[in-house]
């Protein structure tokens, strides 16, 4: 679908941008230059634990209409990756445009003002431009003593009052975790996203009798444990789709430390500690968070149809990205914590008006950290110089232009609040993923990873998903591919690390 612009600034600059004028916004469009009330306004939808599992992705289960019709406006990244496959400090990489090691968040409970006190987030930025920023559900963080206050125009919310997990009564007597799934006979509101939609759809309202643009930011729950979802959106599958043909395979070859020891499922009710669940189990939490996947795209339905409904679609921008991805058995493990494809990779879409070729994907491959700059790109924003993303505005004008040569990735072990032992540092290339693991601080190797991402028994899920197989990095086959790749994380450490 083509949006047709009510605003002739608006129109010229969004065609300087992607029809072909050199793309250098801060010398171009200066923020001094466009009056607010002309910018377009920013919609961010983040969804927590959503790997690619969604028909435009190409999901043959999964029904998800309502973000493949955003989709179809939308420039769809297929490679989009995340710096660290975990909530807290992949937030904060896209929300201050830096890695990890520079935030110093390698953890859900580290601050990145504890280290960057000074930083810019990307809502401040765009509140310091004259925006109304908001943040409704889990932005930055699960925890309001961890929010950023001085991201926001008013003070964000987190959950509402009373919101709880669980909709039956009997799960909500348990203390500690739960049951690992529900599917309680109840509406949407009956579980907290469907709350949330009602809070941001009131929040648009709100907005759309204001002047000046808005930088809204609403994240949603789901597909997060547990999977408890209105027992409508279980009914939409049959549950014998998701009882896998054969065994999930470990990773053959991969280091002991590849593998997260945080065991996320693990002890919720009727789940062992050591996350080993009969195939009962995985089919059941598979379908689970299938059922998840459809529920949160049904809410985020209904902020587009607000947003078309306020006649505010056509001057908004709208992002929508998962926080990681997650693994449902493959590769014999489960959750997320690691440096694996299941893992980083995630959903990414953007649409702008008068977006050019929409609905075409892009194969770049592309970082979390990107969007920070791109977003400030695409309101005539000059961002802050020491920012560690590029702007994917290029890809937005042609799904064929590169902005990457590889995707960088990283995550500690062990994961703890109070420091780590060790550091794997992962590339994702077109074809390929490379992982070193290091002593910290002292950056001495001690394991090493590759994946061959173009072996025909990595792709799973009707090609939406790539798995690990084989860890081939010792095949006399793969040398020059590990040599290359060696170098290249040689130069990543010089770059981008130091």
């Amino acid at each position: 679908m083509k949006h047709t612009l009510p605003c002739d600034c608006l129109r010229r600059m969004t065609r300087l941008l992607l029809v072909g004028l050199p793309l250098v916004l801060p010398t171009m469009l200066p923020a001094t230059d466009t009056p607010p009330a002309a910018r377009p306004n920013v919609l961010l939808i983040a969804i927590d634990d959503l790997r690619p599992s969604l028909g435009c992705y190409g999901d043959p289960v999964v029904q998800s209409p309502n973000i493949d019709r955003l989709a179809r406006s939308s420039r769809l990244f297929q490679r989009a990756y995340i710096q660290q496959a975990v909530c807290g400090p992949s937030r904060a990489s896209l929300l201050t445009g830096r890695l990890p090691d520079n935030t110093r968040v390698w953890h859900n409970r580290h601050l990145f003002r504890d280290t960057l006190p000074d930083a810019v987030t990307l809502p401040q930025l765009f509140q310091n431009n004259g925006y109304h920023t908001q943040g409704l559900g889990k932005v930055f963080s699960g925890r309001e003593r961890e929010e950023d206050p001085r991201s926001w125009s008013v003070p964000s919310m987190v959950r509402g009052q009373g919101w709880r997990n669980y909709a039956l009564r009997e799960n909500n007597t348990r203390t500690g975790k739960g049951a690992a799934f529900e599917a309680a006979d109840v509406g949407d509101d009956g579980y907290a996203d469907g709350k949330l939609a009602d809070v941001a759809i009131q929040t648009l309202q709100d907005l759309q009798r204001q002047s000046r643009p808005f930088f809204l930011a609403v994240g949603f729950s789901k597909p997060h444990l547990p999977f408890n979802a209105p027992k409508k959106y279980w009914n939409l599958y049959d549950p014998d789709v998701f009882a896998p043909e054969t065994p999930f395979a470990p990773i053959k070859g991969a280091p002991n430390i590849a593998f997260h020891t945080h065991r996320e499922l693990g002890g919720y009710q009727d789940i062992p500690d050591d996350e080993r669940v009969s195939a009962d189990q995985a089919r059941r939490l598979r379908h689970g968070y299938y059922a998840c996947v459809s529920y949160v795209d049904a809410q985020v339905g209904r902020l587009l149809e607000t947003l078309e409904r306020l006649g505010l679609r056509d001057n908004t921008i709208v992002v929508l990205w998962g926080d990681h991805g997650f693994a449902l058995g493959e590769e014999g493990r489960w959750c997320k914590g690691t440096n694996f494809e299941l893992d980083t990779r995630v959903p990414l879409l953007i649409s702008i008006p008068d977006l050019a070729e929409p609905g075409v994907p892009t194969l770049s491959l592309v970082e979390a950290v990107d969007i920070y700059p791109t977003l400030a790109a695409l309101a005539g924003l000059t961002p802050p110089a020491e920012l560690d993303g590029r702007s994917l505005v290029p890809l937005l004008k042609d799904p064929a232009a590169q902005i990457h040569d590889c995707a960088l990735s990283q995550f500690s072990r062990p994961w703890q609040r109070d420091g780590q032992d060790f550091m794997g540092y992962s590339i994702r290339t077109q074809t390929h993923r490379y992982t070193r693991w290091v002593q910290w601080p002292s950056r001495q190797t001690v394991a090493e990873e590759l994946y061959d991402y173009e072996s025909p028994d990595a792709s799973v899920s009707g090609g939406a998903l790539l798995v690990a197989r084989e860890n081939v990095l010792d095949n006399p086959t793969y040398a020059e591919t590990r040599d290359h790749l060696r170098m290249k994380m040689d130069e990543v450490f010089r770059t981008r690390l130091d």
